[in-house]
């Protein structure tokens, strides 16, 4: 995603809050960003209407939109519906989608949608496997260019050739693994109608259902609760921001999560984000009834 930053010549969009590497990289780069700003009353989802609004902006001004869903950080995805809203403006108004759907085959239901068939003209699509296989750390990455945008594959191609070599060994062996689908070697999180399933599924929504029983909103694989109901009682405690939240709920209690800010999320805003996952490979492997390896 880096490089093709590096590569792409215009205005960059990244919905807030987003994941914590967009931004920066961008700035690294140096093209402008624009915050698209998202509602939590919307379950914090893109609105196609902020986007239009933005685009009629400096209407020929070339524009890059960062749509991630699954959403990291709040776990929300996006309906059909509203992904052909989003590439309906995005065609009209020449926009290309860097679609980010790392965390997209982590949909509960089985049923995430790729906005890439909406709109494959303008549509980068972004993959990997550290989420989907439950891979933490082993960092392969994915993207599959249009015919249509083939010019900026190149371009990114030549940066690439000066920039890394190649992946390492045992992640390309686990690779070709994953990428086969052979159901004895890879861990894929599977439909909620299957057992497997739905074991992330019901952590989830008990995980978003003890938020919500707290006064807290949000939820989905992430969760990224707004304790802004709490602002008085944590005051008194001298708690005012979102870091200071997370600071002293780490001195306090041990949880480690992660404030609202780290995602563009504004200081005085109470929102945390949450990860309610468990890489612990062997008892993965136990709950599936499988011998663990030695």
């Amino acid at each position: 995603m880096f490089l093709l930053q590096v590569v792409y010549c215009g205005e960059l969009i990244a919905p807030a809050p987003a994941w914590v590497s967009y931004v920066p990289q961008a700035r690294i780069v140096g093209p402008t960003v624009r915050s698209l700003p998202t509602r939590l009353e919307d379950g914090r989802r893109v609105d196609p209407g902020t986007l239009e609004r933005l685009c009629r902006e400096l209407p020929d001004q070339p524009r890059m939109l960062i749509l991630n869903y699954s959403n990291n950080p709040t776990g929300t995805t996006s309906s059909p519906a509203e992904l052909a809203a989003l590439a309906a403006i995005a065609s009209r108004a020449g926009v290309i989608i860097l679609s980010d759907e790392i965390c997209g085959e982590l949909c509960y239901t089985g049923a995430h949608s790729s906005v890439a068939t909406l709109y494959p003209e303008g549509t980068i699509l972004s993959n990997g496997l550290s989420k989907w296989c439950g891979a933490g750390g082993w960092r392969l990455g994915t993207f599959v260019f249009p015919s249509s945008l083939r010019w900026l594959l190149d371009a990114m191609a030549v940066v690439a050739s000066e920039t890394y070599t190649t992946t390492s060994a045992p992640i390309q062996y686990a690779a070709v693994k994953a990428f086969r689908g052979d159901s004895q070697r890879a861990l894929p999180v599977e439909s909620a109608s299957h057992p497997r399933g739905a074991r992330p599924r019901e952590r989830g929504e008990t995980a978003s259902g003890r938020a919500a029983a707290r006064g807290a909103r949000g939820g989905g694989f992430y969760l990224f609760p707004d304790l802004g109901q709490h602002r008085a009682a944590l005051s008194h405690r001298g708690i005012l921001t979102a870091s200071a939240l997370t600071t002293r709920l780490l001195e306090e209690t041990g949880v480690a999560v992660l404030p609202g800010s780290a995602f563009g999320q504004d200081e005085s805003e109470l929102s945390v984000r949450i990860a309610h996952v468990d890489f612990d490979g062997l008892r993965a492997l136990a709950a599936l009834g499988r011998e663990a390896p030695d």
